[in-house]
């Protein structure tokens, strides 16, 4: 096994500078993990890629562009991930009579089927890692907030979802935790 391969590794949606996930991603180099750092846009990821990260522009809520990444790490680490931090997120403000529909499903489409998407494609890897898998959901989603009907929904389901997996997955030894913000 390579000295790369060695390192614990982590994936991490959603590094947009100026977010949770970049401010992440600098912490776990820091901490000596192999850091797979993703958004949307490779361009927004530079200065990750200058500090010795590895980068990919991951849309989570495209099925092909998630399943390259999943290639791409299971390539790069013999086929383990011991980290998956799902990251990425939409917001969306708006009166809940107000709201437009397909607003309301891109909005789900990242905070929700996107998990799902990187959930599906990664596990192999992170059971063969008995990996972890942090998805950062929201207050909102637990308290109502005005305004925030869509958001708050979608954050809702990402916290129903992450229980029900964290009970799947412990069987594989992979931890599922949901952190609220």
């Amino acid at each position: 096994m390579s000295v790369s391969n060695a390192r614990k590794s982590v994936l991490i949606t959603g590094c947009t500078p100026g977010g949770i996930g970049h401010a992440l991603a600098l912490e776990f180099h820091k901490q000596g993990f192999r850091v797979f750092a993703t958004a949307r846009r490779l361009a927004t990821l530079e200065d990750l890629r200058d500090n010795g990260m590895e980068v990919f522009a991951v849309d989570v809520a495209d099925d092909v562009s998630v399943k390259a990444a999943a290639q791409n790490v299971a390539e790069l680490t013999n086929g383990r991930l011991d980290v998956l931090i799902n990251n990425a997120g939409q917001g969306y403000n708006m009166a809940a009579t107000d709201l437009d529909i397909s607003r309301a499903q891109v909005v789900f489409d990242t905070n929700l089927f996107g998990v799902m998407r990187m959930v599906r494609e990664f596990a192999p890897l992170l059971v063969k890692a008995k990996g972890k898998i942090f998805n950062i959901g929201s207050l909102a989603g637990v308290i109502p907030v005005p305004f925030r009907s869509v958001y708050g929904a979608s954050k809702a389901a990402l916290h129903s979802y992450g229980d029900s997996l964290r009970l799947e997955m412990k069987p594989f030894d992979v931890t599922v935790v949901t952190f609220s913000s």
